[in-house]
């Protein structure tokens, strides 16, 4: 089923596929299978900076499209998280007078494709492309730099994974 999220976009022509482009926003996309995205982050050991940088930019595009009062911005984030295929996110507890959250994401693209390929449980997080993503769209929402870590990942055998963000992270 197609969320509402995108068919809302689809209805004010925010997202076409036509003539091998996919674009959202303004944007163009690309869309790739998990596994590749997966190997990329591993051999990349600069995933988290990078994705981090990268969505913050994107953020403040989609920002300027779609509106930005917080209440909204937090909506939209989370619809476009998972318009993109990496997971339902959950914001468990958001402090923004700390600049502070705590985010569950219970069925993670990247965490469930470490165990297909790996045929097992991790001994460490394996999100960290998440991670990185997850600090960006905070960093915009909180107009402060902060960081995003693993504390639980599907990956090493916990029911979802879990991300704490805020200044003192990392």
């Amino acid at each position: 089923m197609m969320s509402a999220f995108l068919k809302k976009l689809l209805f004010v022509r925010q997202f076409s596929i036509e003539d091998g482009k996919i674009e959202m926003l303004g944007k163009r996309e690309i869309m790739l299978p998990s596994n590749i995205l997966f190997w990329m982050q591993a051999q990349n050991k600069q995933t988290y900076e990078l994705s981090k940088q990268m969505t913050i930019e994107s953020v403040k595009e989609f920002g300027k499209k779609i509106g930005s009062s917080e209440e909204g911005m937090i909506k939209n984030m989370k619809e476009i998280y998972e318009t993109f295929g990496l997971g339902p996110l959950e914001i468990n507890d958001l402090k923004n007078e700390k600049k502070e959250a705590t985010i569950t994401i219970k069925d993670s693209s990247m965490a469930k494709e470490y165990m297909r390929y790996n045929k097992g449980v991790a001994k460490t997080g394996q999100c960290e492309l998440v991670a990185g993503i997850l600090a960006g769209m905070f960093s915009f929402l909180f107009n402060a730099d902060v960081n995003a870590i693993e504390t639980k990942c599907l990956s090493t055998g916990s029911p979802s994974c879990i991300f704490s963000i805020g200044k003192g992270v990392r």
